[in-house]
Formats: structure tokens, sequence, C-alpha cells
């Protein structure tokens, strides 16, 4: 009876932590360029171990917490720093720990001319610097679909001042999530360099994070949890009056 009280509270926890995970893809369901996160859950017996070690009665666990990388939808701003990327790849900016990757293509100039992403990191180019624009007038810039950014002058020359980079990977699970949109690149992940990105210049990429689907997977897991909670209630019922019959005499 231990064995299945058991049994009933790692189901729990794990559909709790499902649960979590469900409330932070809500959380984000607006977010520039968020990726929803994902969990698999797996029994810890399998087969024959299943009925000879665990007499029926298994535990779950968490599998895995992963990213679904699928492209969000495309929302028209026309502003002319508002960019996403078409298929796959990311920028790369400048973090206090170091290079990361975003899809997050809400960006401005800031004071110093420098090119940022909302949530102020500096965007790189190809060469891992941060992109100076002159001037701050940004009316006057324009980012074609590779990346290009180019200046107006007051006597109406263009001037090329620097290109956006962006990096597929070699494979996508290389990709650690850290906070906000932002990855990091695990050991062995490679970066490659896209040469001819296919940009939406005047466009963003919102969340990927469909909130029917998250609901539908809430009530699912609630429901679960719910049934989970009643067994171990029901455990703790059945020890008490084993507990109670024990005594008797």
């Amino acid at each position: 009876m231990v064995s299945g009280k058991y049994s009933a509270l790692a189901g729990a926890i794990s559909r709790e932590q499902r649960l979590a995970n469900i409330a932070t893809n809500l959380a984000n369901v607006n977010t520039v360029g968020y990726k929803k996160s994902r969990m698999s859950f797996e029994s810890l017996l399998r087969g024959e171990q299943q009925t000879s070690a665990a007499k029926g009665i298994n535990f779950s666990r968490v599998r895995e917490n992963f990213t679904e990388f699928t492209e969000g939808p495309i929302k028209n701003t026309t502003n002319p720093l508002d960019i996403a990327i078409h298929q796959d790849g990311f920028f790369k900016v400048q973090s206090k720990e170091g290079f990361r990757y975003t899809r997050r293509g809400d960006f401005h100039v800031d004071q110093d001319g420098t090119l940022m992403t909302g949530n102020n990191m500096p965007v790189l180019d190809d060469g891992n610097a941060p992109i100076s624009i002159p001037g701050n007038d940004t009316s006057k810039i324009s980012v074609n679909s590779i990346g290009e950014i180019s200046v107006l002058s007051i006597d109406g020359t263009r001037e090329l001042v620097g290109k956006i980079a962006v990096y597929t990977m070699n494979e996508n699970n290389s990709l650690k999530r850290e906070s906000d949109t932002l990855f990091s690149l695990e050991t062995g992940g490679q970066e490659v360099l896209n040469e001819t990105p296919l940009l939406n210049v005047g466009s963003l990429e919102v969340s990927n994070v469909n909130m029917t689907e998250e609901m539908a997977l809430m009530i699912e897991s609630t429901r679960t949890f719910e049934s989970y909670q009643k067994v171990i209630k029901a455990y703790s019922t059945l020890g008490q009056k084993q507990d109670e019959l024990g005594t008797v005499g």
C-alpha cells in the first residue's frame, strides 16, 4: 500500500511541475520571440521490472523539459527597427554573462547609438561587435531583408553602417534556455552564420504559445493532479484505519 501512495505522490508532483510549466507559457503569450516550453514524462521501471520489482505499481517522473522552436505568428508593425526572422535562425546579443541567442526583434537605438534589443542587450554583427548607428534619428535608418543597415544622410546619400548577424545551430537542442527570451549555446554546440537570412522588416515574431492549447493542457493536468490527490487521500484514510485496527484490544 505504501508503494501505491508514493506512486500517486510521484504522479502528483510531476503534474504540479507541468502546471508550473504551462503557467510560464501563458505568462509569456504576448512576449516577443518567446518559445514555449514543454515536458515529457517517463516511468522509472519498465517491462518485467514493473511487475517483478514494483508489483505492478510504478513511479513517474519528468523525463525532459524542452523548448519548441516552431515559428511564431508574424505581426506587422511598420516600425523599421522591428525585425522578424523567417524560418530558422537567431539574433546574437551580448549579455553580462556572455553571448546569447534570441528571436526577439523589437530593436531600438540607445543614447550612445548602439542597436539594442527590447530588453536592452546590444545586437551583434558577424564579428561579435555591437552595431553602432550614426545619429539617433531612427526615421533615417533602414534595414533590408538580409540585415544590412543603412542610414540616409541629409544630402540624400545612403550609407551602409552595419549588418545584423543571424545564426543557425547545428542542432537546436544544443541551446539552453536562459532568462527571458534568451538561449545560450551548450558545450559541443556550434553556431553557423547565415549570410543571406530572410528577415521580415517592420514586423515582429510574437510568442509561439497557443492560448487555447495551453488552457486545454492546464485543464487536463489539473484533473490528473486532482485524481492523484484523491488517491493519496484514500491511501492515507486506509492507513489510518489500519492503525486503528492495530490498536484494538
